[in-house]
């Protein structure tokens, strides 16, 4: 049993653990918030209001 192991670590074969769903789903949560916080600042604010903001963002980032 122990050789296989060993055989298959040396091959450079490793394994990867599967990803949470845990974290998947606060990944879509996110995301899904941040759609919805988008909705609502367009549905206060107007569509202008927005898309100045959008833009500022976007730009503070670079």
């Amino acid at each position: 049993m122990i050789a296989a192991m060993t055989q298959l670590h040396d091959s450079g074969e490793v394994d990867t653990p599967a990803p949470s769903r845990l974290g998947i789903v606060m990944l879509a949560g996110g995301a899904v918030t941040l759609l919805l916080a988008g909705l609502l600042l367009w549905w206060r604010e107007g569509d202008r209001l927005f898309t100045d903001g959008l833009i500022a963002s976007i730009v503070a980032c670079f």
